[in-house]
């Protein structure tokens, strides 16, 4: 038996991605650990995992991790600049409790996240441990990426720069890391990866080696979110979510409300604890509110989905065979919809064009396609093929020593 250990951005659209693999490392006889905070902690608990807690300042996360920039690329320099700030402070505040309770009682396999702080990757260097990257989100290549190069970005403010990059070769030297921060920077985003889509949907995805598992989506087979049963009275059903990060969004749901009311609908909203209830008021009788949904009891009676672009939700969707109508507000949300257009899997509204004669007449659109519906397949096929949670646990498996 392995002990196969888990460090992961905080957020659920980082940590349930992975939840289906450590479900089923667990399945197949290995200890699996999450080093998570206790706000979170319960989804990997609910899937055989230990947890080891750690405490975080939510509104620090928020106001320095969570992108505001509403663009294809990331290129607001002081905002890079905070997430650098972030990882750096969280991983000096972290590093020494996790140091200490994984020394006595090593992992053979370090799961670790590239958006996350560097603790698990610190960890592996440092006691020469296999690591594999845990992205959610697109890789990145020379041939595409949401990042700017380096000269085209410039530095945010140089003094600034100089300190943290400063700060950054100190925390590697206590730590035993005789890389730089550059060098070190490069090792964290290299080596094997798992994504969480087919190849298909990447961008550009020819173009990267077989280092990267492109093993689709993982969803557990735990519910995180208890269970759910669909309306019987037999009305196609849309499901509304704008995730957990950008979903204080009234006026959003009013409008979907509105689009879809006159429709012989039931129309499903998902506040993901951005909003309560009440917040949105009186609503028609074929609107439905919960806070969080088992999507795995959802999708099977899904007929459209409107989200802010999330890669998770997206996948789980098409795994079900489901469109997706995508309405971002940020950056990566913003590539996905896109790709969603692009292959012809759904629909996208940005900016001015959200508006609810709009989300009505493309839902209405993309409901009416057929060849969305054989897209729809031919992805649904593809996701099938990918392997899923069977096979990042098999990639995993692979780089455990050969005497384990």
């Amino acid at each position: 038996m392995a002990h196969i250990a888990f460090f992961i951005l905080p957020v659920p659209g980082h940590v349930n991605p992975t939840l289906g693999v450590a479900e089923e490392l667990v399945a197949r006889g290995h200890r699996v650990t999450y080093a998570l905070p206790e706000d979170i902690a319960e989804r990997a608990v609910r899937v055989g995992a230990k947890v080891v807690e750690y405490p975080m300042d939510k509104e620090r996360f928020r106001t320095h991790m969570v992108p505001q920039q509403n663009s294809d690329e990331y290129t607001d320099k002081d905002e890079i600049l905070r997430v650098l700030e972030w990882l750096l402070d969280m991983t000096r505040r972290t590093v020494a409790p996790l140091d200490k309770h994984f020394t006595g009682d090593r992992p053979d396999v370090i799961v670790h996240d590239p958006s996350s702080f560097w603790v698990g990757r610190i960890l592996a260097d440092r006691w020469g441990i296999p690591a594999i990257r845990s992205t959610p989100t697109y890789a990145a290549n020379e041939h595409w990426s949401m990042q700017p190069d380096a000269e085209a970005a410039g530095p945010p403010d140089e003094p600034a720069l100089r300190e943290l990059v400063a700060g950054i070769d100190r925390l590697l030297r206590e730590q035993g890391i005789e890389d730089d921060a550059t060098t070190f920077t490069g090792h964290v985003h290299s080596g094997p990866a798992l994504l969480y889509m087919p190849r298909h949907f990447q961008y550009a995805g020819d173009t990267f080696d077989d280092q990267h598992h492109f093993v689709g989506p993982c969803a557990p087979r735990a519910s995180i979110h208890g269970t759910w049963e669909p309306p019987r009275d037999g009305r196609p059903l849309v499901m509304v979510s704008m995730g957990t990060l950008y979903n204080k969004r009234p006026d959003f749901f009013h409008a979907c409300v509105e689009a879809f009311r006159d429709e012989p609908w039931n129309i499903l909203l998902v506040l993901g604890g951005g909003l309560a209830a009440e917040d949105l008021g009186p609503l028609p009788d074929n609107v439905l509110v919960r806070d969080f949904v088992p999507l795995a009891d959802v999708f099977p009676h899904t007929d459209l989905v409107v989200n802010h672009g999330g890669m998770s939700t997206a996948m789980e969707a098409f795994s079900y065979g489901v469109p997706v109508l995508a309405v971002p507000v940020m950056t990566e949300p913003r590539a996905t919809a896109r790709r969603i257009a692009e292959l012809g899997l759904g629909a996208q509204l940005t900016g001015t064009q959200v508006t609810a004669a709009n989300l009505r007449d493309t839902a209405l659109r993309v409901l009416a396609d057929d060849g969305t519906r054989e897209r729809l397949r031919q992805m649904r096929a593809r996701i099938q093929k990918a392997g899923g949670a069977t096979a990042a646990a098999t990639v995993i498996e692979e780089l455990l020593p050969a005497n384990r």
